[in-house]
């Protein structure tokens, strides 16, 4: 099985690996979060903070209207997709702020909705 290596493994040697992903349905909001399988690793070992639009929608979600994606079930238009927690490398550093802290709250709501759905297997042999 394919994985995905840490963004952070060629300045830490860090060598967690992931190959799935969380994709929630907000059926009231109409938009499916993205979340990597590593989402809380870089939260709690890398102290990845969320981005702005990341930590607005996720906090204001409400957990009775999340749900698994069902492929099929939306009409002609695809709900609006949020990508959450996905860290880049960029020439500059990170996508994401690197904190001096876990945030917690944003930490726990996540893990709320992603109890929610299952992981999908995302990356090939």
């Amino acid at each position: 099985m394919g994985f995905a290596y840490c963004r952070f493994r060629e300045e830490t040697g860090c060598d967690k690996t992931g190959s799935r992903e969380y994709h929630v349905l907000l059926s009231d909001k109409y938009l499916i979060l993205n979340v990597p399988e590593m989402w809380k690793h870089y939260m709690v070992d890398h102290l990845v903070q969320p981005l702005k639009r990341e930590k607005e929608v996720v906090m204001s979600a409400n957990p009775e209207y999340a749900q698994t994606v069902i492929i099929g079930t939306f009409s002609l238009q695809r709900p609006k997709e949020v990508k959450v927690l996905y860290v880049e490398k960029t020439p500059d550093g990170y996508t994401h702020e690197i904190g001096d802290s876990v945030d917690t709250e944003f930490m726990k709501k996540l893990e709320i909705l992603l109890s929610k759905v299952e992981p999908l297997q995302t990356k090939g042999s």
